[in-house]
């Protein structure tokens, strides 16, 4: 098409020397649209200025760009004034997502894809069109982070068409209502403005809370099966109640007891996620760059950041702020091994994800608050060697060490631990005896329990609403909690020295564990199971 040919000499007739074309970046995981304004003018010292705050990555792009033009055939107006603006200039700009607009602008501004101005409106504006992408030195376009949220702005801006990198297509399709068109270079870029691109596919939803088949779900969990973990019987329960219920998980245990293989089983037995829950980790991968899956996540997040992180690392932050392990946990669970090495300061960020489900993180530059709802599982020894109470091997710990130790935790982040549970020692005999099998105790089965749950918290309270997520009020008008259940919780609060928070918590439990049970309603057997997870993990709670 002419409209992609190098053009030796533009026609005056046929150029606007104003264009303005539709881009955008992201501020934490939403998307903002930026008007890409380029002026080329033979007026005035020749230059290529670019204004509207833009960052250090969007002022190198006029060399990336000049380069690309030329490489792809073009002419770069060397002679003229080339003046852009970021629009709204009083916004900071990052990342190098606006070099295709900049380019498409400055072939359009200097007439040379002449088919393209019966595109633009009378004030210069590329009608309905959007378009994101790192241009290389040879004029390929590069895929860019975040081009899902980008895409999802410039929809509510009004786009219907939107061109982004190849490698952007996938994710950015899962936008409804706005047509996708992908480019592998400038070329491809505008025969795609002038309607001869290659439109992106959808990809297929996430199966809902519901629509799982089974084949699916045993592929999902068969590399990490319950089962294949030797004992451990009451810690497997713990993880069916924390699943069910999405409650917080404390194991305590010595090394080599399986505190890691039970955490890093709890994923499998979570039910999957629903389409809302999958674009939302979607939308978190995105601005992630090369953690991207390329298209709509399908299975929930697992992390596990060594206990050397950064509280940046762990919650989040930057110079441009960007999700910690948290953010990148949300649907997910977050595993926090050897708890009591994490920083004080980084623990106790925690505590408002643990409450609210997000995190917020003020700058000078502005603040922004990521989404971090997920199931923590933390794992740690009873003493610093590890050997506390143990038959086989004697703690050599003082009792100073071991209350130093445990008080690198503090009671409120204890508190908003639902399950404290001791993990006991695996007798090394037991790993060789002929493997069998405890009734429902593969991830196919303990998994069918807890989608039962679920689907009884869904009808009780709502779609996405779990009972640790559940209020008090709430819970006591609607949970069918009996009168025994909260005569023994009352009479249990004070040996145990229940907190308020503590009594919410523990009563959510017991009505996860009668959900499990097909229970109706809550009464003091439930109860009680609730409470002894409180008095498992030998002090720690108290």
């Amino acid at each position: 098409m002419c409209a992609t040919q190098p053009t030796s000499a533009p026609s005056d007739a046929r150029c606007a020397s104003l264009v303005r074309i539709l881009s955008g970046d992201h501020v934490g995981i939403q998307g903002r649209t930026v008007e890409v304004q380029v002026d080329v003018s033979s007026r005035g010292a020749p230059g290529f200025t670019v204004v509207g705050l833009a960052g250090k990555s969007i002022r190198e792009s006029r060399e990336r760009i000049r380069s690309a033009i030329s490489n792809s055939g073009f002419r770069f107006p060397f002679q003229q004034r080339i003046l852009v603006n970021l629009a709204p200039a009083a916004e900071e700009k990052q990342g190098s997502g606006f070099d295709l607009a900049i380019a498409i602008g400055i072939l359009l501004a200097s007439g040379q894809a002449p088919l393209l101005h019966d595109h633009l409106g009378p004030s210069g504006i590329l009608a309905g069109a959007g378009m994101l992408g790192e241009l290389g030195l040879n004029g390929e376009v590069r895929p860019v982070p975040g081009a899902l949220l980008v895409t999802d702005a410039l929809k509510a801006w009004g786009a219907s068409t939107v061109i982004v990198p190849r490698g952007n297509a996938p994710e950015s399709s899962l936008v409804r209502g706005v047509r996708v068109r992908a480019a592998a270079d400038l070329h491809e870029a505008l025969r795609a403005l002038a309607g001869d691109g290659e439109q992106g596919s959808a990809c297929a939803e996430s199966p809902g809370l519901n629509e799982e088949s089974d084949s699916d779900a045993e592929a999902r969990a068969s590399s990490l099966e319950l089962s294949d973990v030797r004992g451990q019987e009451t810690v497997k329960r713990a993880l069916a109640v924390a699943a069910a219920g999405g409650h917080n998980l404390l194991l305590c245990g010595p090394p080599g007891a399986g505190k890691t293989m039970l955490a890093r089983r709890l994923p499998g037995i979570l039910p999957p996620l629903t389409f809302s829950e999958a674009m939302e980790v979607t939308r978190i991968l995105s601005i992630l760059g090369g953690e991207s899956p390329g298209g709509l996540a399908c299975e929930r997040p697992f992390r596990s950041p060594h206990h050397t992180i950064s509280y940046a690392g762990l919650v989040g932050g930057g110079s441009r702020l960007r999700p910690g392990e948290v953010t990148r946990a949300h649907c997910g669970v977050l595993f926090l091994d050897e708890l009591p090495e994490f920083h004080r300061s980084a623990l106790e960020a925690l505590r408002e994800p643990l409450e609210e489900g997000r995190i917020s993180l003020g700058r000078s530059s502005g603040s922004t608050t990521f989404p971090a709802r997920f199931v923590l599982v933390a794992a740690m020894n009873p003493c610093p060697c590890g050997y506390l109470g143990q038959a086989r091997r004697r703690c050599t710990c003082s009792a100073a060490s071991i209350e130093s130790y445990r008080q690198r935790i503090s009671g409120p982040l204890l508190d908003r631990l639902d399950l404290h549970i001791t993990v006991r020692a695996v007798d090394p005999s037991d790993l060789v005896e002929p493997r069998t099998r405890a009734p429902g105790s593969t991830t196919a089965q303990v998994r069918a329990l807890v989608l039962a749950a679920r689907r009884r918290q869904a009808d009780r309270w709502g779609e996405g609403i779990s009972n640790a997520a559940v209020s008090l009020e709430r819970l006591l008008e609607d949970g069918r909690v009996r009168g025994s259940g909260l005569d023994a919780l009352r009479k249990s609060a004070d040996r145990l020295g229940l907190s308020a928070r503590g009594f919410a918590r523990t009563l959510r439990l017991a009505r996860t564990v009668a959900d499990l049970e097909d229970g109706d309603d809550v009464d003091a057997r439930q109860v009680a199971e609730a409470l002894q997870y409180r008095e498992l993990a030998g002090g720690l709670s108290g």
